[in-house]
């Protein structure tokens, strides 16, 4: 009978640090813009990482994951950084309406307020 404890101490079934960190270097490798893209079938896809990433760290929020209240900042943080390259990729694929410019100008400009309204 396999139970958890034994599939978790196979070392086949276990995540090391230097695999995990490969993994986070490819990842950052395909989310990063960093260029100059014309293929409209790859700034898709980089807007789908993008957006199935920032998915992931909001599920992540839910779940109560983060201690402290800095982490869970870094994170809000992060996934605003997530979806400012989405939107830079969705220009550069002029896919983007007007009501679309509208609604991230909106966004900005509270976010910039709130900004000023801590401080």
């Amino acid at each position: 009978m396999i139970t958890l404890k034994s599939a978790a101490e196979d070392e086949n079934n276990q995540i090391n640090k230097d695999e995990f960190n490969e993994i986070t270097k490819i990842m950052y490798d395909s989310i990063t813009t960093n260029g100059d893209y014309t293929d409209e079938a790859f700034i898709s896809k980089k807007e789908i990482l993008i957006s199935s990433f920032a998915t992931f760290i909001e599920q992540y929020l839910k779940l109560h994951f983060t201690g402290s209240k800095e982490k869970k900042l870094q994170l809000i943080k992060f996934i605003s950084k997530l979806n400012r390259q989405k939107e830079l990729l969705e220009l550069l694929t002029d896919e983007t309406n007007l009501n679309d410019i509208h609604k991230a100008g909106k966004r900005l400009g509270r976010k910039s307020q709130s900004v000023f309204a801590k401080k």
